[in-house]
């Protein structure tokens, strides 16, 4: 608690220093008509160590592996950092639009922490809430024992009948099929192999098998394990050194990067997997919303929950700025912010909030002068009014649709 409370004076000086304390919710024509009521956030962890041991991505290249210092898939001390700043940096959001005052005591249903029980994701949850609330500790929920995976982040596409595999190879094929997915990424593939002086790699297929729900393979999964260390190598270090020595460019970079989201790429892209994979995250989205007193919400998984709730609530598809992850970058937020008129109408902006991969290799700092990037939404057939909101109500039928829509596929009725 004194470490927190240190942590809390520390940033209320420095913005004391450099003129960004924060000062009262704007004046402006928007904050003339509304006024944020409540918050949900779904977030992707932060910078993790690899998901495999360095000695399996030995096998993929004679090049050394870069040790994150801790266990297989944990969040590293990098990660971590990162997080609590991207929390600070929202605290000082929030209490500029007056969600909290700089004094606030949360009540006892105001704030809800909630996250897989993974390593990662538990602590990317306290890294956030520290920076978050420096000055009160808000317990991280999560079920079950550390490292169990929670069937509301990790479903699962158990149970399901028939038609669900019919769906889902109509969909695949409206993709491309394999094929067309493999090349996609095909320049990637190709810089990877040069990366990891590897030229094998570089002819892979991709495969994706559809019975009794989805399965990804094929010859190229190891490559795709080996972008995602390099991916995470680079954020960690955040030089040649990331690329065994290779200068590569801002492009390269994000070439490597789709190998490893091309898994990510289909769970959005299938419709119905996304509905079935993110049905109960999304129903808690719901009762959260329906929650009286709730300010805020914080929901931390994985990359998989965030593109799944994308392509269910149907997220039109927009370029990230600044980011060589182009489908969940590590760390980002699926921001739900509830906004009030003066008459008690609520209405609804939906963001995706990340920090750059400048500021994920420490380049640049997270602060008011250099602020995470902040990508507005917009939902297919919904348009949204003048100033930038959908109708609490369009988005509440959205996610009616989003949880109900086949769900009778997965042996569920609502």
């Amino acid at each position: 608690m004194f470490a927190k409370k240190l942590l809390f004076m520390l940033v209320a000086l420095l913005y004391a220093i450099t003129g960004q304390l924060v000062e009262a919710a704007p004046q402006d024509a928007f904050h003339s008509k509304y006024h944020l009521a409540q918050v949900i956030v779904l977030s992707r962890h932060n910078i993790r160590a690899p998901l495999t041991g360095s000695g399996t991505l030995a096998g993929i290249t004679a090049h050394k592996w870069h040790d994150f210092g801790v266990g297989t898939g944990e969040l590293t001390a990098h990660g971590a950092q990162i997080e609590e700043k991207m929390g600070a940096y929202c605290h000082l959001y929030f209490q500029k639009e007056e969600l909290f005052p700089a004094d606030y005591q949360p009540g006892e249903r105001d704030i809800r922490f909630y996250a897989n029980a993974f390593q990662r994701t538990i602590a990317t949850a306290e890294s956030f809430e520290t920076g978050m609330f420096p000055h009160v500790d808000v317990p991280v929920q999560y079920n079950g024992n550390v490292n169990d995976a929670d069937p509301v982040f990790l479903p699962g596409q158990g149970g399901h009948k028939a038609p669900f595999d019919e769906n889902l190879t109509e969909e695949l094929a409206a993709l491309g099929g394999s094929l067309a997915l493999t090349q996609s990424v095909a320049a990637g593939i190709k810089t990877a192999a040069v990366v990891l002086d590897n030229p094998e790699v570089g002819t892979g297929e991709f495969q994706v098998n559809i019975q009794e729900g989805v399965h990804l393979g094929g010859s190229i999964r190891p490559l795709m394990t080996a972008c995602d260390a390099l991916t995470l190598q680079y954020y960690e270090l955040g030089d040649s050194r990331a690329g065994f020595g290779h200068e590569l460019s801002f492009n390269e970079w994000r070439e490597i990067a789709a190998v490893k989201d091309l898994g990510i790429h289909v769970y959005r892209h299938l419709p119905t997997l996304s509905r079935a994979l993110s049905r109960p995250v999304l129903s808690i989205f719901q009762e959260e919303l329906n929650l009286q007193r709730r300010k805020f919400t914080f929901l931390c998984g994985h990359d998989t929950n965030i593109a799944t709730v994308m392509g269910a609530m149907e997220v039109k598809d927009t370029v990230l700025p600044e980011t060589i992850e182009q489908e969940a970058p590590i760390g980002c937020k699926l921001v739900v912010e509830e906004w009030q008129d003066q008459e008690g109408e609520s209405y609804v902006a939906l963001k995706l909030v990340y920090p750059s991969t400048n500021q994920l290799c420490s380049k640049t700092p997270i602060d008011a002068n250099n602020p995470p990037q902040v990508v507005p939404l917009h939902l297919q057939n919904i348009h949204p009014n003048a100033d930038g909101l959908i109708t609490m109500q369009d988005f509440q039928q959205r996610l009616t649709d989003a949880i109900t829509s086949d769900a009778e596929l997965m042996g569920i009725r609502y």
